[in-house]
């Protein structure tokens, strides 16, 4: 069975929500915050989910009898970026287009609206412009595409077909997609980015939960206290085992019993009393309620003392002086990481860098010291280039940001901070047991009673000038002399003094058994009383537990362990020797070297390859040994095994793809792109002048049709970005480019009509895009052809084009440089020399002699 039937088929058997989510993920749909918030409240208030249609259809896959998807124009985009253009970006069915854009010309817009209805590893939503008040417009654009022989209009979002998406797009967000946490390789068939997908959905819905776990804690209801006597009884066991399941019956049940009873508490009362005292039991009992009440009096002011207490107050003030000075330290770290080159300094994957840098820094670079070394001389564990002194700087800056990590110990510091702030606000000072033992103890132990009622009256005023210091930020928390001590002191005294006597009683057996039962039923009776009073609470208390059962129940079907599990059981049968053998002939096109890939484990659904170095003798992982450059050539190497493996043949779309590659391996790219457009529509957008140069030139030695694309600003009103045309800048045409360019203008001035001053100002510009090609010949066909990148490499056997450029060569050259540069106005032409333009037909001449000679020493390289 294809990994997709069996994706589907696993689907069935998940909860209605999940199905619908892989629907939505299956067609490119991307969930936002207000989609996630009501999924949860539909999930928790138990909605009836309609049953998703998710099956093949709904889960594109490339199979042999898949038609190629072309795309063939992109116009009228409305609330894409900033993009404005009246005229469509168009591309080429067959061979290579190639769209130059500058910097902020608009280019990565057009890319980014191609990334979201495409197949990209990576997805991101398509903003309208940040620069207005365009943040409800909903973007959209008109496509043609041609899928098969049919061509197509489609305006998206509202008609996009899932055959878009056999079309490939990668970038270089997309090319770290396919590079797993810490380096290791990730190759997943596309038919799991669903699963992925739901993962992380998975994980977004557990967030919220939680949150609503928290919440409904908050709303607790104060129930009945069951005494251990009783818990056996039927109010008692109704109350123990409380749950959102509890029946509201039930519980009425149990009122309808008290109001019914045959006895009261106050007769079972009386009865007590009258059992106490047939002999002393009933002072027995006395003194032991005596014993209780003090020592509850003593443990409740140890209580209170503890939080409103000396040592308490200190202690709360500490912590939100160490809460401010953090919260001050943070927001500080923060702000000086912002001029920072690149962004994301102290995020997770930063520092999962940054230790595994130490540890190789440690271990082997510089065995036996401390990670960073910045001393004079050394070199990054990284790029092993040496560190300057910005760079040792940066370094010490990022050691101290690693040693301190702010941001754990504000957030465990805000935590304590919270914890003693919820103490202090829920502590009742004056409880209603407090007051109530204060009372009953006045008859025996006036003095003690007022010392504590007193006690309290300190303890009340102190919370009271304590929430105000919480309420003003500016105000330092009170530090009132309260001491309990003496109080305590007495009251433990008084309480063992009458246990003691309490026990010099005597106390039969017969009586205590009776006292027992009757104590039993007066207390049944009592929490029978207690339910009937507290019935409004209780029946709260079973709807806000019936709905956390529900948010449990919920987290639970929500759990990512299952799909992981799934998702490294297929990706078993889905990675075959046939993807490892394509993604070694791609490495091997691209000079990644004797790499392979070997599953590791599975993380969050994410089965991780982690690529190796064939044959060697130490424990190492590649972004040990893999330059930056190398981890981008990793993701390329992937990113054509998939387009490789693409039964369909579908156009690829890349968007500045050889950031960071070396000259070496931008050739070897655009060899690749130029073989792949030999069978299929390959799209590339680039600002790279040279990387033009060698897709132009890569892509004529195969014989592959080109297509020239260019992406602009406007020059007027607000200069929009966006504008296309259909063809490259002057700057970005190579040599046959440039002389064809020429004729077409020399034409356009042969038939035109203009005075003087328009046609020595036209020849001026004429003169000087020809002594520009002078230069770009000898750039390109000499000394590029002899070195490389500017010198970077040198190639000897180009040196054989110095050989056979002869003197007549350079003697024709320089004359018709120095008539090019006469013609031009780059100086003012002195007024002896009474300077007269040329003859259409001398520019003729001239242009003709030009490519002549372009082609003769072209030859030379053969």
């Amino acid at each position: 069975m294809a990994l997709e039937e069996l994706i589907v088929a696993w689907s069935k058997d998940r909860p209605a929500w999940q199905r619908e989510v892989m629907r939505r993920l299956a067609a490119g749909d991307r969930l936002s915050t207000a989609d996630y918030d009501q999924l949860v409240d539909d999930i928790v208030a138990g909605k009836l989910f309609p049953e998703a249609t998710f099956g093949l259809a709904q889960l594109p896959r490339a199979a042999p009898e898949d038609q190629p998807v072309r795309l063939l124009s992109i116009e009228k985009p409305e609330h894409v970026n900033a993009l404005e253009s009246k005229d469509p970006l168009t591309f080429d069915p067959h061979g290579m287009t190639i769209i130059y854009g500058d910097n902020a010309s608009g280019k990565s817009g057009y890319a980014r609206l191609l990334k979201r209805i495409t197949r990209a590893r990576h997805q991101e939503e398509v903003l309208s412009d940040v620069f207005r008040d365009t943040a409800l417009a909903k973007p959209s654009a008109i496509l043609a595409v041609r899928i098969g022989d049919n061509t197509v209009a489609l305006t998206w979002p509202e008609s996009a077909r899932p055959e878009l998406q056999r079309m490939l797009f990668y970038d270089g967000v997309c090319g770290n997609a396919y590079i797993a946490t810490e380096s290791d390789f990730l190759y997943r068939p596309s038919a799991l980015f669903v699963m992925d997908a739901l993962i992380a959905a998975c994980v977004e819905v557990r967030n919220r939960i939680d949150i609503k776990l928290v919440e409904n804690g908050s709303r607790a209801e104060t129930v009945p206290v069951v005494q251990d006597y009783v818990r056996d009884t039927d109010a008692g066991s109704f109350l123990t085992l409380l749950s959102g399941r509890a029946s509201i019956e039930a519980m009425d049940a149990l009122i309808r019993k008290f109001d019914q009873s045959s006895e009261t508490v106050e007769e079972l009362q009386s009865r007590e009393g009258r059992l106490r005292s047939a002999d002393t039991s009933k002072e027995r009992q006395n003194l032991f309620r005596q014993s209780q009440k003090l020592e509850a009096l003593r443990k409740h002011l140890e209580q209170i003392n503890a939080v409103f207490g000396a040592e308490g107050l200190l202690a709360l003030g500490t912590q939100r002086g160490v809460l401010r000075a953090l919260e001050i330290a943070a927001d500080r770290l923060a702000r000086s990481f912002e001029s920072e080159p690149l962004s994301g300094v102290g995020s997770s994957p930063w520092k999962a860098l940054w230790e595994s840098a130490k540890r190789f820094s440690e271990a082997n670079a510089y065995a036996g010291k401390e990670f960073p070394v910045v001393v004079e001389d050394c070199r990054c564990v990284l790029c092993q280039q040496p560190l300057q002194s910005d760079a040792r700087e940066r370094f010490s800056r990022f050691k101290s940001f690693v040693n301190d990590d702010t941001q754990v110990r504000l957030r465990e510091a805000r935590q304590i901070y919270d914890r003693q702030v919820e103490r202090l606000t829920s502590l009742a000072i004056s409880s209603e047991a407090a007051t109530n033992n204060v009372k009953d103890l006045e008859p025996t132990h006036r003095d003690i009673a007022a010392e504590v009622g007193a006690l309290l009256k300190q303890y009340e005023s102190a919370r009271k000038q304590t929430l105000g210091a919480l309420a003003n930020p500016e105000e330092d928390i009170p530090q009132p002399a309260i001491d309990p001590g003496t109080v305590t002191t007495r009251l433990t005294e008084a309480s063992k003094a009458a246990m003691a006597c309490a026990e010099e009683l005597a106390n039969p057996d017969a009586i205590r058994k009776q006292l027992a039962e009757l104590t039993r039923r007066r207390a049944e009776l009592e929490l029978l009383q207690e339910v009937k009073k507290s019935r409004d609470g209780i029946v709260k208390e079973i709807g806000r537990l019936k709905e956390r059962e529900a948010l449990d129940a919920a987290k639970s079907a929500a759990a990512t362990g299952p799909i992981t599990k799934k998702i490294l059981e297929l990706s078993e049968q889905g990675i075959t020797e046939v993807v490892r053998d394509t993604f070694t002939r791609e490495g091997d096109r691209l000079r990644l070297e004797r790499v392979t890939i070997a599953r590791t484990r599975a993380d969050k659904g994410a089965l991780l390859h982690q690529t190796k170095l064939v044959g060697v003798r130490q424990q190492v992982t590649l972004p040990r040994v893999f330059s930056e450059g190398e981890r981008t050539a990793l993701g390329l190497a992937a990113f054509f095994t998939e387009a490789d493996l693409d039964a369909s043949n579908s156009a690829i779309i890349l968007d500045d793809p050889v950031t960071s590659l070396d000259h070496i391996r931008r050739g070897l790219v655009a060899a690749r792109l130029a073989a792949l457009a030999e069978l299929r529509q390959v799209i590339v957008f680039t600002h790279d002048v040279s990387f033009v140069a060698d897709l132009t030139r890569e892509a004529k030695g195969k014989g592959v049709p080109i297509a020239e694309r260019s992406v602009t600003r406007s020059r007027a009103g607000e200069r929009k970005p966006g504008v296309c045309s259909t063809a490259h800048p002057w700057k970005a045409k190579d040599v046959p480019a440039r002389l064809d360019e020429l004729r077409k203008d020399l034409a356009r001035v042969k038939g035109g009509t203009m005075d003087q001053q328009a046609y020595e100002d036209a020849v001026s510009v004429w003169a000087g895009n020809l002594s520009e090609t002078w230069e770009r010949i000898f750039s390109q066909e000499i000394v590029g052809a002899i070195l490389a990148e500017g010198g970077l490499e040198v190639r000897p056997m180009m040196v054989k084009i110095l050989a056979r450029f002869s003197d007549s060569d350079y003697q024709e050259f320089q004359a018709s440089y120095s008539r090019a540069s006469q013609w031009a106005k780059r100086h003012d032409k002195s007024a002896r020399v009474n300077f007269v333009a040329p003859d259409v037909r001398d520019l003729e001449v001239e242009l003709a002699r030009v490519d002549t000679w372009f082609k003769r020493v072209k030859g030379y390289k053969s």
